[in-house]
């Protein structure tokens, strides 16, 4: 999302049907592999950002006909760069 948002305001972004979904799908499904990693991993990392992605998941794919776009921009353009960044650390690269 990172790269597809990079030149994209919230009003142009607010104006694309197909790219508000894309976003929120892709939020989703980071999300629905966030909640797949392992309690032992949680434990180890009780700061893990992916904690973020599942919950937002649960927002999202239960939100029904209250999911802002509005904040599914605000979540993909601050909270996922700090995400990412978090995974990076942690691997190291």
């Amino acid at each position: 999302m990172e790269t597809i948002l990079a030149d994209v305001s919230q009003d142009d972004f607010l104006g694309d049907e197909t790219l508000e979904r894309a976003c929120a799908m892709t939020s989703i499904n980071i999300g629905e592999l966030a909640k797949h990693l392992s309690e032992s991993f949680n434990e180890e990392y009780p700061e893990n950002e992916l904690r973020l992605a599942a919950r937002t998941r649960d927002v999202y794919a239960h939100g029904y006909f209250t999911l802002s776009f509005e904040t599914v921009y605000k979540t993909a353009k601050e909270d996922y760069p700090r995400v990412k960044e978090w995974v990076l650390d942690l691997l190291g690269a």
